[in-house]
């Protein structure tokens, strides 16, 4: 089926396919990757370590482009409601609160794979949305080795944007020490 836009003449609702986890946790890390950037920029040019703030930011809006994020997009995954048309802005935001609270991304993981038939995390569960796969034919498998990589990648990018701060922000290490 030919998808379009929420409200674009000739839109269509489209059959639902669940997006497998490796897909979804892959998706989410490229986001993070993102969301990271963004907070490392923002920290080096406040100055202070506000990394968290901008990766917030950027996951609690990722999906407000028709459902899809750069990770969904990339992957080809997209959040939908129960008509299945792309979640709208205020769906895709309540949905991506649980996402920034510390420790619960790994309990959302832990339920959307509990739920086998259409794979809900509680954020999809609170707002009645799911996240559907535009191409069913790519195995959810090998997104499980990119996932591993960019983990990989994402510890990196944390220990190098301490480190920088600490090269650049010398007066941040004597707060540490002073705290401990």
């Amino acid at each position: 089926l030919n998808f379009r836009k929420r409200g674009e003449k000739g839109a269509v609702a489209m059959d639902f396919n669940k997006a497998g986890p490796n897909k979804r946790v892959c998706a989410f890390l490229i986001d993070s990757i993102i969301g990271q950037i963004g907070g490392v920029l923002l920290s080096l040019a406040l100055g202070k370590n506000i990394n968290w703030f901008g990766w917030a930011g950027y996951i609690l809006f990722k999906d407000c482009m028709s459902g899809q994020s750069v990770g969904k997009y990339l992957i080809g995954i997209q959040v939908i409601d129960e008509n299945n048309t792309p979640a709208n802005l205020s769906k895709t935001i309540m949905r991506n609160i649980f996402m920034i609270i510390p420790i619960f991304p790994f309990i959302e993981y832990i339920v959307m794979l509990r739920d086998k038939s259409e794979g809900k995390r509680i954020g999809d569960r609170v707002v009645k949305t799911k996240v559907n796969d535009l191409k069913p034919q790519a195995s959810d498998t090998t997104f499980l080795w990119v996932s591993v990589v960019l983990l990989i990648i994402i510890i990196a990018v944390q220990m190098g944007v301490g480190s920088l701060l600490l090269k650049t922000h010398p007066e941040l290490m004597e707060k540490l020490l002073k705290k401990g």
